[in-house]
This record gives C-alpha cells, structure tokens and sequence, in this order.
C-alpha cells in the first residue's frame, strides 16, 4: 500500500484507538464520522492523482480501500452486536451467540462466490470486480450505501463487508464462554513429557497472529478461530479472549507492539551466531 494510504490508515486507527472507552452509541457515532473523514481524503487523494495504471486502480479498490471502508461497516455491525446481547449469561447468552455466528455465515453463503474469490487471494476477475465502470447498481445488499460511480466498483463494498465480519466473528467467538479444553487429552511429547504453555499468554496469541497472517497453516486457508483452538489444545492454556488481548497489544505505546516476536528473533540470531563462533577444541 501507497505510503500516502499508510499515513491516512495508521492516523485512523489511532483515532479509533481512542474511542474504545466510549458507550457503545458514542462509540459508533465517532467512529463512523472518523471514518466519513479518512473515506472522504481517501477518495479526494484518488481524484486529484487518479491511477498510473489499471493495476494500479486494481490494488486500490481490492486492498486498500476495504481497509478504511471495513472499518465503518464493522462500527455499525458491532453496534448493533452490543445492543442485541442478552443482559444476563446463560443459555440465552449461547443461543445469541449462535445466531450472530449464523448470521455471518448467512452472509458468507449468500455472496460465496466472491467470499471465495476474496479468501482465496484470485485474481482472475479483478478487472470486473475491481476497476470503476461496471453496473455497481446490480450488486446485491439490502445495507448497501450511497454509491458515487467514481470512487465505487463492483467489489470493493463487498470485500470491506467481509473483512468487517471476519473480525465480527472473532469479536464473538472471544466472548464465547466454551471451555475449550474440555474434553481434549493432554498432549505428550514421544519421551512422554506433559507439555503446558507456562509464559504468557499474551505471548502466545502474538506468535499465533504471526502464523495466521504470514498463512503457514493449510496454505492461509484456516480461521484464526481453529489456530487458537489447536494452540490451546497442545499447550493447555485458554485463549478465549484473544480478541481483546490483540487489541492490547495494538495499544502498547511504552515498548514494541511485537515485542515477543522481536525477542524471539533476536534469540534465534544470537543461538544461529553463537553457532558460528564455535570451533571444536580438535581444530584449535
């Protein structure tokens, strides 16, 4: 992405940063002004420069502008989550969670031809889907917003939707009360050693992101939601809140933001140079 988008981005995020600790009605008021804002740059920044290319305007409203739009639907999608949740636990607290689960995959499904051109990464109809021209009138939505022709293409408001609703379900799946070890064996290694993830937890969910997002598990194809269960599983520690624990780590201001992986790499140098600066006593 552009750096001029990355700068728009970064201070977007950071604004809505700062809204976290509002009411669930304040908080989506400002965020969805917030993003208004950033949409309105954004689109202000396309129309002055235009696209040196048609990949160019490719990229642009497959990748980029779903990352600001997505953000607005997710505003409004979580708000309505909040206002909809049961007051008190129990089964009627499952049952809503459930539902808002079915509703995703509702979604999914109803558009699984494009949801499955968007998790697969393809690239074969971009042209249709993700330069300005086509009839973005036909696109099926009953929430479908105001559409400005110059800065709309076929797929981008449907991208935006599915990136808002994949971190709807893992908002919701967070909150799911399920004991996740339930059930589940402990695992050995083959010496027949009990194994336990005994740092913190904050850690492992850092080390999960970084499998999830650099997609070293069934070539990317797999929900974070089943990374976390695997890791809870092999390592015996509950992760359940692992939405939330992201965002801390999104907040850290006074250190790095991955600040285990970086010690991890800085581990792995020092174990791969302290190799190389051993020399067997036979050839001294």
């Amino acid at each position: 992405m552009e750096k001029k988008y990355e700068v728009l981005l970064s201070k977007l995020e950071r604004e809505l940063e700062d809204l976290v600790e509002l009411g669930p009605l304040d908080r989506m008021r400002s965020e969805l002004t917030a993003v208004r804002t950033s949409l309105g740059k954004l689109q202000e920044l396309v129309l002055e420069s235009g696209f040196v290319s048609q990949a160019e305007e490719v990229l642009f409203f497959k990748v980029v502008k779903p990352r600001f739009y997505s953000l607005m639907v997710l505003a409004a999608e979580r708000y309505g989550f909040e206002m909809a949740r049961p007051l008190r636990k129990g089964k009627g607290m499952d049952a809503f969670y459930r539902r808002q689960l079915d509703y995703i995959s509702r979604f999914f499904d109803q558009h699984a031809f494009l949801y499955q051109y968007y998790r697969l990464g393809a690239v074969e109809l971009d042209v249709l889907y993700f330069v300005r021209g086509g009839d973005v009138a036909g696109i099926v939505g009953a929430d479908l917003p105001a559409l400005d022709p110059s800065f709309t293409t076929l797929g981008d408001y449907l991208f935006s939707k599915f990136i808002a609703l994949e971190r709807l379900r893992e908002l919701v799946l967070a909150e799911m009360e399920v004991p996740s070890l339930a059930g589940s064996g402990v695992v050995r290694s083959k010496k027949g050693r009990e194994l336990r993830w005994t740092g913190d937890s904050c850690n492992l969910i850092e080390l999960i992101y970084g499998v999830f997002d650099c997609r070293q598990v069934n070539d990317g194809e797999v929900d974070l939601s089943d990374l976390m269960d695997v890791f809870e599983q092999c390592f015996q520690i509950n992760l359940s809140r692992y939405f939330r624990r992201f965002t801390e780590i999104k907040r850290r201001k006074s250190m790095s933001k991955t600040r285990f992986l970086d010690q991890m790499a800085r581990m792995v140098n020092k174990r791969i140079d302290d190799g190389d600066a051993y020399v067997p006593m036979s050839m001294r």
